[in-house]
């Protein structure tokens, strides 16, 4: 409510934009559209979705200035969160959303010139926000414009992906620390219900879920259609399949046939280091989407994988065929020679472990000979290839992990 004893600057009469545009609403309110042909009915929707959005682009300026001046405490509030939920026809995810958008919108300048200009749209702006988290916030202010005018040339789906892989290299560039958040919250948890039943969730990382998914739908592929029990779902063949597998472990069992294949894309420009357009920068795994380097590079290591090697999204340069990287005779090489996971205090058996390159494969172009191998268990693996640890080979052939952190 506004203070009646200070001017509210507002336009008085017809010349309110406000009252324009509810003159304007109740008119088209007032409007049959039953004698409209199909393309008059089209038109009209196209005008009045185009409306909407600049208005939606109004309400973010306003809203952060709004903020900005901390207006939402002249009624008694704690946030602007609060006072959104209880003073206007939103709820609260929707005034948090807000909140987030007008506040990005209002300490970039890029982002608010483009947005009052019609270049890009308020859900161009939600995508940035989506993704930005605090910690990439930091990072946003040096790449607001390259996104801004990637946004510009790009629907919002494909302006969502770029994104996307803007936080893979955020990650990255903030030293691994978005994905040590990530790493502690791993998880896997597991309730057995009255009925005996068991139900739970998980939280992977990008290697493991997606050898995950991939060994689960190689197991149990889709069922034909004229299946006597009916074809199943997906997510009833990945329960199946899973039951399948751990009764195979139980029963000291292999599955037959070829293990699952992942498949990775990666352009040049990631591969040698460089800095390319955000909107070509290409570091996927199929069937996950975009991933960062560290986990490209963790992938490389010790699996079965694909590779794709291309120049920007759209040309191919390269397929290499798919391969084990340390052979056989490697691992049992590596079984007699290192006994279990090498990595301080950890003893897990050779079979729970994959064979880490020491100068990574991708990165350094290491070699996949057993003076640059060294076992390591999947989760000292992950931590190695994205965190600060660094392994170095001494005189005397032994092996010395290394974190900045812990001094000489």
């Amino acid at each position: 409510m506004f203070d009646v004893t200070e001017p509210t600057e507002l336009p008085l009469g017809n010349s309110d934009p406000g009252l324009q545009i509810r003159m304007g609403i109740a008119a088209l309110a007032g409007e049959n559209h039953d004698g409209w042909s199909g393309t008059a009915k089209s038109e009209r929707l196209v005008e009045l979705l185009e409306i909407r959005e600049r208005l939606d682009a109004e309400v973010l300026r306003l809203a952060g200035s709004w903020d900005r001046d901390r207006a939402w405490e002249i009624d008694g509030f704690l946030s602007p969160r609060a006072w959104l939920s209880h003073r206007t026809p939103i709820g609260d995810r929707e005034a948090q959303r807000l909140v987030k958008n007008a506040r990005l919108v209002n300490r970039h300048v890029e982002v608010a010139e483009a947005l009052a200009d019609g270049d890009i749209g308020t859900p161009h702006v939600d995508a940035i926000g989506r993704i930005t988290s605090k910690d990439r916030a930091v990072l946003l202010d040096d790449h607001a414009k390259v996104l801004v005018e990637q946004a510009k040339h790009l629907p919002v789906g494909d302006f969502g992906l770029v994104m996307r892989r803007w936080a893979g290299l955020a990650d990255d560039q903030l030293a691994k620390q978005g994905f040590a958040k990530k790493w502690d919250r791993r998880h896997l948890h597991a309730a057995v219900g009255l009925d005996g039943w068991v139900t739970g969730d998980f939280y992977l990382d990008p290697v493991a879920g997606s050898q995950l998914i991939g060994a689960l739908d190689h197991q149990a592929p889709p069922d034909p259609i004229d299946a006597l029990d009916g074809p199943r779902s997906l997510s009833q063949r990945r329960a199946d399949a899973l039951a399948d597998i751990v009764n195979r472990q139980i029963n000291g069992d292999k599955p037959s046939g070829n293990p699952p294949n992942v498949n990775a894309v990666i352009d040049i420009a990631s591969l040698t280091g460089t800095t390319p357009e955000l909107a070509a920068t290409w570091c996927d795994i199929d069937g996950i989407g975009p991933v960062t380097r560290s986990v490209l590079d963790q992938l490389c290591c010790d699996a079965r994988l694909t590779r794709f090697l291309a120049a920007g999204t759209s040309v191919i340069l390269d397929m290499g065929r798919s391969t084990r990287v340390a052979t056989t005779a490697q691992r049992k090489a590596l079984a007699v020679r290192d006994r279990h996971c090498r990595f301080p205090g950890c003893s897990r058996k050779p079979s729970w472990c994959d064979a880490h390159h020491i100068a990574g494969w991708v990165e350094s172009l290491g070699e996949t000979n057993i003076d640059n191998l060294i076992l390591l268990c999947r989760r000292h693996h992950t931590l190695i290839h994205n965190s600060r640890w660094t392994i170095n080979r001494t005189a005397d052939g032994e092996f010395e992990f290394n974190h900045p952190a812990r001094g000489p």
